[in-house]
């Protein structure tokens, strides 16, 4: 059986009985993409400096390692800490998102949209 056969499969059977727990789906991580899709799910990934790492969901609590290209959270209530990263770009309400240190000596671009969105450098 083809494995991207496979996990499309699993992807609609798991979305056809209820909210998907927040899975990175392996195929894609293998490329450098970190898709995390859930609900009060815990996480820790680490990144590359190619990974784009995208968080959709609600009362997600996600710690990404390393060092990411780019981080979009999509949601409400979600809390992201991530070690490095270029970009941070922000979706909905309530998310916090700390990160330590950007790429090299420059802060990463952060972009908001939304409401009571926090983004804040870890001291």
């Amino acid at each position: 059986m083809n494995r991207k056969f496979g996990t499309a499969v699993f992807m609609m059977v798991a979305c056809a009985f209820g909210p998907m727990t927040a899975v990175a789906q392996e195929d894609s991580e293998a490329q450098g993409n970190i898709d995390i899709t859930g609900s009060g799910e815990t996480a820790t990934h680490a990144c590359t400096p190619e990974s784009t790492v995208e968080i959709t969901g609600a009362s997600n609590t996600v710690t990404l390692t390393g060092e990411c290209k780019s981080v979009t959270v999509n949601g409400t209530d979600n809390k992201v800490k991530v070690e490095a990263t270029r970009a941070i770009s922000i979706t909905g309400s309530s998310n916090t998102v700390t990160w330590k240190r950007g790429h090299g000596k420059s802060k990463p671009k952060i972009s908001r949209t939304g409401t009571d969105n926090k983004v804040t450098q870890e001291k």
